[in-house]
């Protein structure tokens, strides 16, 4: 009897698979038929057979590996639990490393709890974060100092928060109840999106500090264009669709920017201004791009 399925999305991550499955392996603490592991690759065909011979020769075929398009994150992790066959999804990401035994202590948090739908874990990574503001509450300068602090603290607040996608435990009918990820966002927002809708459907979110995992992001501190493009066509499609205000949230993007560049010329990090004088330029844009397209409307009646 399959009661985890355990979805890994690739996009190019060869190099971080079989580490991934490995920790899995590693850290399980409930019989191995129990679970299932299905790893949807959106990368090219070349790379997808690489990845295939990577882990056959390391697995045999007891891992499960399908080729999909590049439909994006959501797109990917659904086409990954319509193919589950378990009571409950693990979502996980390629370069996560499972470092506690949890998988036990999941089943008996679900079981025990019929309202709970999703249950994250302890992120250890590039700066701990295991949860952050939601977009409609994010207000840069300050939330983003708040939430380092809450997450030292474990102090989750699900009415404001959302869980870090990394890795996710969810209820695999309470997901298909909502309709699964919203595939009309490529990257980025999907852990907000879900949380929200979550909540709407008057389920129950937890963060369990115990459950650790550890996320090889050090070192990634530069935010490509297409990137921040991504995250903003994200932002806006998860604001507008729960009915909250874009143009408030570009306001507010650029006032935190202010205040950060008011705080780096003080302690003089020249490395920081420049940082942060790239951020608020590109908000600027935005901000512009909404007043001119304000001012189309208005022309044209």
């Amino acid at each position: 009897m399959t009661i985890f399925s355990i979805i890994i999305l690739t996009y190019n991550s060869n190099h971080d698979i079989i580490n991934c499955i490995e920790s899995i392996y590693n850290t399980l603490d409930i019989p191995r038929e129990q679970i299932e592991i299905i790893v949807v690759d959106n990368s090219s065909t070349e790379v997808f057979d690489e990845l295939k011979s990577l882990v056959y020769n390391k697995f045999g075929d007891e891992i499960i590996l399908i080729k999909n398009i590049n439909g994006g994150y959501g797109q990917g992790n659904n086409v990954g639990i319509r193919a589950s066959k378990g009571q409950f999804v693990c979502i996980v990401n390629p370069d996560v490393l499972f470092t506690s035994k949890m998988f036990s202590s999941v089943a008996e948090l679900f079981n025990n709890n019929k309202k709970l739908a999703l249950i994250g874990g302890k992120q250890y990574g590039g700066k701990n974060i295991s949860f952050k503001f939601r977009e409609e509450y994010d207000f840069f300068a300050f939330t983003e100092p708040l939430a380092v602090f809450l997450n030292k603290i474990n102090l989750f607040l699900p009415k404001f928060s959302y869980l870090s996608g990394a890795l996710l435990f969810i209820d695999k009918q309470k997901f298909n109840d909502i309709g699964l990820f919203d595939e009309t966002f490529f990257l980025y927002c999907e852990e907000s999106d879900i949380c929200k809708r979550f909540l709407n459907n008057n389920n129950q979110i937890i963060f369990a500090k115990n459950f650790t995992y550890r996320h090889l992001i050090d070192g990634r501190n530069h935010t490509s264009d297409f990137s921040f493009q991504n995250l903003i066509d994200s932002s806006q499609k998860y604001l507008e669709k729960h009915n909250f205000s874009y143009e408030k949230f570009i306001l507010k993007k650029i006032l935190s920017y202010q205040i950060i560049l008011i705080i780096c010329k003080i302690i003089n990090n020249k490395k920081l201004i420049s940082k942060n004088k790239t951020n608020l330029n590109r908000f600027l844009d935005l901000k512009n791009k909404l007043n001119e397209r304000k001012r189309n409307k208005i022309s044209t009646g």
